[in-house]
């Protein structure tokens, strides 16, 4: 292996720079190896001969044969040199210079370690003047991305030119690790461990190490939506949920599945009140299709007790059920009104009370609106508000279901339509 990297790196002696037609390792050498013997600043001046020769002494397998007396950083076996930054990649934050200060030998590595190390970016994607790791202690999910990097970086690597001008995907890194998840929904393996993200640079120009994490949980139930058919259906649909006039929805999924995982339903209710505003208050039909995956999501990603969400679905049906008495929009724009951020919904409950009490409700309801556990967990819950945006999700739900549609005048119905606007710009703040 180390005889096809070093081979790999022969070839860039005949290139004069690195936008030459297969400089990709020349290219990469600046970002990972910067003053290496295959970068020196006198390169322009040398041979191809020269450069061989120098690149062939750097890579020289001679060294394995070495003994320093001193155990290896990374294994404790016997250290065969000292090795610096043009061996070693950026391994902390930008805290930490990746250099070895004057009248320091370096760090002691063993051959193998300092092999793995050179074979670093074959597992990377390399791409705007950056490397990224996809990294998990989930072996499997590891050795398959791992496998499809190397592919990857190969095929770049014998291209004749590099692609350029290509329109950037925001969050594209992020979305690279929420596309290697979901493809391992084809295994029949669970992913067992978080999955990290390492973004950095070892150039002279910039010395950057950036580290996301998604958690377990996210990133099995991501492969989940491959595997389960009602989650593959609605994966479609909550993704154009998540959608900006920016950022396309998957890109702002896997952003959020990294950053912050219970965004994606404050995300998703506030697209459906977006688009609820803009039809006159008619409740969009693809809520039905996002109900299992919303749910699921609520229990394996936020951690609800499965047993709450139903409570809080049977408490949807009860308002919905109180709100489509009629089809006025006001009850409606009143509640969407009180369950939004600085909306006072504990003083709204209490007013529709006795409402529950006073008219006919429908039959096999409990005769309270609000029970007391109901109440906790909108109220005194630490995910309050995720109760609170489920709630509104699933009277949405339960309003489509019963085909409610709001019927005003046009001035009731602008109101309507202004209080979804102000409650999904509210949702999107939180964001």
């Amino acid at each position: 292996m180390t005889d096809r990297m070093t081979s790999d790196l022969l070839r860039t002696s005949e290139l004069a720079k690195a936008s030459d037609p297969g400089g990709f390792w020349l290219s990469a050498s600046y970002l990972l190896w910067p003053n290496s013997k295959i970068n020196p600043t006198a390169r322009g001046r040398q041979s191809p001969a020269e450069r061989r020769a120098q690149i062939a002494a750097w890579r020289t397998s001679e060294g394995a044969l070495r003994r320093l007396g001193v155990p290896c950083a990374y294994c404790g076996r016997e250290a065969c040199e000292w090795f610096g930054k043009v061996d070693i990649p950026l391994g902390a934050s930008v805290t930490y210079r990746n250099t070895t200060v004057p009248g320091h030998q370096g760090t002691a590595l063993c051959y193998p370690c300092v092999s793995c190390l050179w074979a670093f970016p074959y597992g990377a994607v390399l791409s705007g003047g950056r490397a990224m790791a996809i990294h998990s202690w989930d072996d499997d999910f590891l050795a398959r991305v791992t496998r499809s990097a190397v592919q990857q970086t190969l095929e770049r690597a014998i291209a004749v030119t590099s692609v350029k001008g290509a329109k950037k995907i925001p969050y594209a890194r992020e979305l690279a690790v929420l596309s290697a998840v979901r493809e391992y929904g084809h295994q029949r393996r669970r992913i067992t461990a978080p999955v990290e993200l390492f973004v950095l640079s070892n150039s002279n120009k910039e010395q950057l190490l950036v580290t996301q994490e998604m958690s377990q949980p996210i990133a099995e139930w991501l492969r989940s939506t491959v595997r389960h058919a009602n989650r593959k259906q609605g994966y479609a649909a909550l993704t154009a949920t998540q959608a900006t006039k920016q950022v396309p929805g998957e890109a702002y999924l896997a952003k959020r599945a990294f950053a912050r995982p219970a965004q994606v339903l404050n995300a998703a209710v506030a697209n459906l009140l977006t688009r609820a505003a803009a039809s006159q208050g008619a409740v969009p039909p693809e809520v039905a299709s996002l109900h299992a995956i919303v749910h699921s999501y609520c229990i394996e990603v936020l951690t609800m007790d499965e047993k709450d969400v139903e409570r809080i679905t049977l408490l949807a049906g009860r308002l919905a059920a109180l709100l489509g008495q009629d089809s006025r929009p006001g009850p409606f724009r009143d509640f969407v009104r009180a369950n939004s951020s600085g909306g006072n919904l504990y003083g709204w409950f209490r007013s529709r009370a006795v409402e529950w009490q006073l008219f006919p409700r429908p039959e096999g309801t409990e005769p309270v609106l609000l029970p007391v556990r109901d109440y906790r967990l909108l109220f005194e819950d630490e995910r309050s508000w995720s109760w609170r945006r489920l709630l509104t999700f699933a009277v949405l739900e339960a309003l489509a279901r019963n085909g409610w549609k709001p019927k005003g005048s046009n001035e009731e119905l602008r109101e309507l339509q202004d209080e979804l606007s102000d409650s999904a710009d509210s949702d999107n703040d939180e964001n």
